[in-house]
């Protein structure tokens, strides 16, 4: 095996992207395995009674819990250049932006106790709080934490407006308070920003009970802001959960770069390509014999075959589609490619489906996948085929 073949064999193993790989979901599973125990002993470890700082199995799996990590973060940055988003990079700058991605970062941290108690007289406590950090190793393993990211970042402009909107609410209840209270509680609402915190105390529903106004208009002013608080509390709640419930039910499964890039249609097509795509593709897991389309269906959507392999029944027979086709809604290609009369799986398959309009734009941005689409789109010859006919090839 080369040397970069073998780069790119570890570098899916360390992605888990391809399918059916007992290696790479061996190396997960392991990975995560560690992770939580780390984690979980140092958090045991804070308990006095246990005493777990001087038990040597503690010691022993930390540094194993260590050697792991150091060995992780070395092959990350050794496969680094594998990243489809830096392959037109020179392999030490794809390195060095890793290095600085929030992945990179924790990786890092989670080797930080080694180093900071070899070099430094670090107390343990201070030790402790660092290996909790890799926690947040779990946030590459985990869709939950993807898709909470995306839907955070999908919303940024609308959390910002909550946020500005919070700011206003706390200046100017705090401000109506300062005015009503502080003559009676100078040391509590002597000046606009003490006044804060008890606005920012009760906007947020805590109501710590240190700070209360006293006067009939101090208490006109914090039930006002109580219900300003509830509503305010409420707006970026529901912004942030109906956005994660989206991505959840749009993502069947966590579709990666590397997966996209490894199909023969967007193999070496430009990061740029790549990024597009992830904000406007879905993800879609298939049975085996479930129909995608049905007869006389109208297309709405372009299908791209991730894993696994479908059947087209068209009027000239059936046609097999495999990972790296197209089908469904390509605009412009309608002519030279229509679209399939019905299409079932023959075996468990993943999809990625794009908009017929996200399919324009992205052709319009970028003309030269226009002749990669033509190529992989499967097309059917004109003409429709009886449910009846449908049915025996779903049969089969």
């Amino acid at each position: 095996m080369t040397y970069l073949k073998l780069r790119r064999w570890m570098f899916d193993i360390l992605e888990r992207d391809t399918t059916g790989d007992r290696l790479a979901d061996a190396v997960y599973y392991f990975l995560v395995s560690v992770i939580i125990v780390s984690v979980l002993v140092a958090v045991l470890a804070t308990m006095p009674s246990l005493q777990l700082h001087d038990s040597v199995w503690v010691n022993t799996l930390e540094r194993f819990a260590l050697i792991v990590f150091v060995v992780e973060y070395i092959a990350r940055l050794w496969v680094a250049p594998e990243n489809p988003l830096h392959s037109q990079l020179p392999a030490w700058k794809s390195r060095l932006l890793y290095m600085i991605t929030f992945a990179g970062i924790i990786d890092l941290i989670a080797i930080l106790p080694f180093v900071l108690g070899y070099f430094f007289d670090i107390s343990l406590q201070t030790l402790l709080v660092v290996r909790l950090l890799r926690f947040f190793k779990l946030a590459r393993y985990s869709s939950g934490f993807s898709a909470l990211y995306l839907a955070i970042r999908h919303e940024r402009y609308a959390l910002m407006a909550c946020l500005l909107i919070l700011c206003a609410s706390v200046l100017l209840t705090a401000t109506a308070a300062y005015l009503a209270e502080r003559s009676l509680q100078p040391e509590k609402f002597g000046s606009i920003p003490l006044a804060m915190w008890w606005s920012i105390t009760t906007l947020t529903t805590v109501g710590y009970g240190d700070v209360v106004p006293q006067t009939d208009i101090g208490r006109m002013v914090g039930a006002l802001t109580m219900v300003t608080g509830v509503i305010m509390l409420a707006l970026p709640i529901a912004i942030i959960s109906s956005s994660f419930s989206t991505l959840i039910q749009r993502h069947d499964f966590v579709v990666t770069f590397p997966m996209i890039s490894r199909l023969p249609l967007f193999n070496n097509i430009g990061s740029q390509v790549l990024i597009e795509l992830m904000q406007v593709v879905n993800s879609r897991g298939i049975v085996r014999g479930q129909a995608i389309v049905l007869p006389g269906q109208t297309f709405h959507n372009a299908y791209i075959v991730l894993d696994g392999l479908l059947q087209a029944a068209t009027a000239t027979g059936p046609v097999t589609i495999g990972p790296g086709d197209i089908f469904g809604a390509v605009p412009g290609l309608e002519d030279v490619a229509p679209p399939p009369d019905f299409v079932h799986a023959i075996t468990a398959a993943r999809l990625l489906s794009i908009n017929e309009d996200a399919v324009r734009i992205l052709l319009m941005h970028h003309p030269e996948l226009r002749k990669r689409f033509a190529e992989a789109t499967v097309h059917a010859p004109p003409g429709r085929i009886d449910p009846q006919t449908a049915a025996a090839s779903n049969a089969q």
